[in-house]
This record gives structure tokens, sequence and C-alpha cells, in this order.
């Protein structure tokens, strides 16, 4: 049989072995032909193979990014967005940034804003309405924290969302001032999902236009497979989306592999999620599973805790967790019961435990542990847990890049003790925990290589140490089979993506250096040249 294509290179790293070798691998239509290294006869070259020689060029699989937030992901990096307060030095710096982009888009009836954070201003109170207010009280503006558990609104879009100050939420905090007027911060997602329904609000033409220009965003970046992790609700809206998504697949426009996740709080009957699963059940598109939330973040006093937070003693976490564990416990059950994997957000050791402890019970109670259940984030974990992922068969999921993102805040929130477990890979993966990578996107970008370099040096940027225990980086082996073959399993699809093997989906990657060979500071100087999905180019850099 001849191939499609046949792309050589010096540098085949397949994600099963601890290195690249010299060789190349045979696509045929959407799976891979064969991989063949130097000296083995190649049979697969015939009148209309595409042979590419990629010389020192590393060829490897598609990035599986484990935790996307991808419909939130396609409008935060759109033009209706401002995404320059990320580099926001203090909440009236970030005001008049949003001013700047209000005035030069004068015909946006919202203004939206993504990336704030007060570890970026030093650690400083809390914004307040009064801010934007006073610069642009005509206009709704909606300006969402970079970790996207808070949102800073002015009057407008407060009155917009028809929200008031002793609204019932099922969790989190409409922020009031002492008198107890509404001071326009909303924390955590039932306290903001109104302010969320607007800045989602789009035609459907506009939305198609938006997926399309994300979508080759995520081509470039060599990202192959993908999530939606928002914990969409059963209504009208999710579905929707999820139909917009299904007509780019018709019409030949999806190229990345999305998987889909619904809500966890709450549900017990997961009869619609099942519906789901049979409309959206292709290999590029799937209702995956169900996401839930424990806790929030560190920054706003809202992770869960097992010991009181180190600057804030006389708390182990505000309004968390986020429901009862007796009603998780029987959400959790009851999913896995229905045949969906969970996966649970949990920031701090308080929340991974009982994470675990769910797990745990839904296993007893249903007689099996295959679900591949996973705990999402983990910047914080008693050593005591560290076992119980191998010993559960629960998946750690977790970002590296956030650990640069964190600016030693946790030292500070934690103390000392406690920070010697901060995203802690090394230990994880040591103690047989099957380390899941991604971004969270839009938190973090898509771009992979800051992310390979954060677990490899786990340093800054410029260079400076990123933690309080550097012990825990990993090698680059182990990053990149964390980043695609154990990221796939995640979706349950390590059997057909996520190694370069005969048989497998085409998903492939060229990227301009061969990692291996280079000092791990310069990864940050190295890009995708190709993308290849389902066996088409879908990306090449000019």
């Amino acid at each position: 049989m001849f191939a499609d294509y046949l792309l050589k290179s010096n540098a085949v790293y397949d994600c099963i072995g601890s290195e690249p070798f010299s060789g190349s691998v045979a696509v045929k239509g959407n799976t891979i032909l064969k991989v063949y290294h130097d000296g083995d006869h190649v049979d697969c070259i015939g009148p209309n193979t595409n042979v590419i020689e990629l010389g020192d060029k590393m060829l490897m699989p598609g990035f599986v990014d484990a935790h996307v937030h991808y419909f939130m992901g396609g409008m935060f990096g759109s033009k209706y967005v401002c995404n320059d307060i990320v580099n926001s030095k203090s909440e009236a710096e970030c005001v008049a940034m949003i001013k700047k982009f209000a005035d030069e888009n004068p015909d946006l009836d919202r203004i939206i804003g993504l990336g704030w954070f007060p570890s970026y201003w030093n650690d400083a109170p809390a914004p307040d309405k009064r801010s934007i207010d006073a610069v642009l009280p005509d206009r709704p503006v909606y300006l969402i924290s970079a970790d996207i558990h808070t949102f800073w609104c002015n009057s407008k879009a407060l009155e917009e969302c028809g929200y008031y100050p002793d609204m019932p939420i099922a969790s989190g905090e409409i922020g009031t001032f002492e008198n107890g007027e509404m001071n326009g911060m909303l924390y955590e997602p039932d306290a903001y999902q109104l302010a969320m329904n607007k800045v989602m609000e789009l035609p459907v033409d506009k939305m198609k236009a938006l997926h399309k220009e994300f979508l080759q965003h995520i081509a470039a970046c060599g990202i192959t497979t993908i999530s939606e992790m928002t914990a969409n609700g059963y209504n009208d809206t999710t579905l929707r989306n999820f139909r917009i998504i299904k007509e780019l697949e018709q019409e030949g426009d999806l190229t990345a592999r999305l998987h889909l996740y619904t809500r966890l709080a709450d549900c017990t009957d997961f009869s619609t999620a099942l519906e789901y699963k049979k409309e959206f059940c292709s290999p590029k598109l799937k209702m995956q599973g169900i996401k839930g939330f424990i806790d929030g973040v560190a920054s706003t006093f809202t992770a869960l805790t097992l010991e009181p937070y180190s600057d804030r003693p006389d708390t182990c976490g505000i309004g968390v967790p986020l429901r009862p564990k007796e009603e998780l416990q029987k959400s959790v059950t009851a999913a896995n019961a229905a045949g969906f994997q969970v996966r649970i957000h949990c920031i701090s050791d308080g929340a991974v435990r009982m994470a675990l402890d769910l797990y745990e019970g839904s296993q007893k109670a249903n007689g099996k542990n295959t679900y591949k259940n996973a705990v999402e984030h983990i910047e914080n974990i008693n050593p005591n847990d560290i076992p119980r992922f191998k010993q559960l068969n629960v998946i750690p999921s977790m970002q590296p890049m956030h650990l640069l993102l964190d600016a030693d805040e946790q030292v500070s929130r934690m103390g000392p003790e406690r920070v010697k477990y901060e995203w802690a890979f090394k230990s994880i993966l040591d103690a047989g925990g099957r380390l899941a990578f991604g971004t969270d996107y839009p938190v973090v970008d898509f771009d992979p290589f800051p992310t390979i370099y954060a677990a490899v040096t786990r340093k800054n940027l410029d260079g400076t140490p990123a933690s309080q225990n550097e012990w825990e980086c990993l090698s680059l082996e182990q990053t990149l089979k964390a980043y695609t073959i154990d990221a796939a399993n995640t979706y349950d699809r390590e059997n057909d993506l996520g190694t370069l093997e005969s048989g497998k989906l085409a998903d492939l990657i060229v990227i301009d250096k061969n990692m291996f060979a280079i000092d791990p500071a310069e990864i940050l100087n190295c890009s995708v040249e190709m993308t290849m999905m389902d066996g088409k180019i879908i990306f090449q850099r000019s």
C-alpha cells in the first residue's frame, strides 16, 4: 500500500521511547501507515506519495491539551475582548487600558476584558465598580480575572444582568460594600454565570467565524486534541453551541478533536448527557464526561485547604466546598454509573483530598475503578494523598504554566511547609500517577513551549526560580509524554492518539528544533513548523 505522505526526519520522537531516532512516518488517509527507522526497507512510496524532508526538525505526535475552556477561549481570544489588561500593574492602569479599548471600539455594545490578577498588582486589594463607573458609566463592562474565577463589573453590567444584593446563588459570592450595595465583584461560577452569559452572547454567524479563526491559532500551536471543560449546563444555549461545532465539522472546518464536558453540580440524573453522547460521538467531536468544582482559587481565599491559610488563619477557604460533600458524592457516583468519566476542579490540598475520597466512594458503590476520573489543577497537595492517584486509578491533570503565573503567591497563602508540595509533578509521577498536561486556555495560551519549559526547568521566563521546590522538575521525555499519550489517556483516546504508531490517527507535528538536542532555556525559542491532523496538513509556517 502506497502512502499519501512520507515524512522523513533525523529526529522522530514517537513518545514511546526515551529519545528521538532517525527515520520516517508514512501516512495513508487519516491514519499512520507505518513508522520506519533508518535502515528499514521503506516500501510505501508510490507515484503520488508526497515525500517531505525535514532534516533535523523534530517530528512527533500532535500535542494533546488535557484541559481547555474552548468556548470561552474562542471568545476571549477574539477581537471582541481586550486582553491587554493582563499587563496592567494596578487597578488604575487596568481601567485606563479598558477605557482606551472602549474608545477604539465605539460599536461594541459591551466592553469585555480578560487578564487582571491581584498578584500582578503586587497583591493589591480587590478592585470595585467605582473606578470603571467613573470612566465608562453608559456601557456594560465585564472584566474577567486571569484565572477566570472572578468578574469585575461596572454598575451598567450589574443592571444588564439583573443582579441584586441578596440574590440567591448556589455558591460563590456577589460582592457588596459595607452598606450592602453591590461593589461589582462576582466570585466563582455560580455567582458570575449571568455575566458570563452576556459575555458569550454572539449571533451564530459571528460565532462560527470566531471559531474558525480560533482553530487556526490552535493548529499553529501544534495542538490537535482539546476539550470544553466549562461544565456547561443542560440547556438550549449549550446545545446550540455544541451544534455550531458539529456544523463546522460537517463543513470540514473542525481542525482539532474536541471533547465535551457538562455539569456535575446538583445532578444525579444524567439522561440529557447521555442524549448528548448519542448526538456528539464522532472521532472529532465527542461528548466525553462530566465536570465539577470543589473549590475556587487561592488568590481570593476560595481554595479549600486542610489547614487554615497562613495569611488568613481565620479560614480554610471562603464559601468552600462549593457543594456539600454528601451532595457531590451522589453526583459523582451517579455520573460514573451512567458511564461518564468525572473531572473535578481542585486547587488546594483540602479539595484534592475530597475529590479522591469522592472517587473512592464511587468505586465502592459502583464496584469498579475504570472510569479514568481526574483531579484538575492540584496546585497544592498533602503528601499523604500523592500515592492515592495510582491506588484509585485517578488521573492528575495539571498545568505547568500556572506555576509561573503564581508569582510565589502560594508562599504567603500556604506557608513554608505546605509550599514544598506545590505543583508536585515529580512526586506524583514517581508515586505512579499518570500526569496529563494542558494549559487551561484561556488562562494560559496554547503555545506549548512555555508549558514544556515550565515543567522541565521550574523557572520563570527570565530564568529566575519559579517555585520553592525545584526538585519537582521533570525530564523532557516525561513532559512530552504528559502532553501527548498520557493526556490522550485522559480522554480515553490512548489507543488512537498520542504516539506515532501504525494504525493510530495521523495527528502529528513538526518542530523547528530537536528539543532533546538543545539547552532547556532554548525551548522557549522553538516553534511549530507544521501541523497535520487526521492526515491533512492544517498549518504550515511560511
